[in-house]
């Protein structure tokens, strides 16, 4: 699963390119609510919607993103 490293510093990031949510949506084609929500942390990007969002910024996928593991983890007894 695809998330935020910080929602915080990923705002911050749009904010300090000049846009607000809604125009930073339309530069990345990435629809206001999806990108509301990933900004929240309530959502998990697509890996095409994360290239969409860390190529607008700029930047690269490991600036904005981690990939974690969805696996469960086996306890050893």
């Amino acid at each position: 699963m695809i998330t935020l490293k910080s929602r915080h510093e990923f705002n911050e990031s749009i904010a300090k390119n000049g846009y607000s949510k809604r125009a930073f949506a339309r530069k990345s084609g990435v629809s206001e609510s999806t990108l509301i929500q990933i900004s929240n942390g309530n959502q998990s990007p697509r890996p095409e919607t994360a290239r969409k969002i860390y190529d607008a910024l700029q930047q690269n996928f490991d600036d904005i993103f981690v990939i974690e593991s969805t696996e469960k983890q086996e306890v050893t007894k």
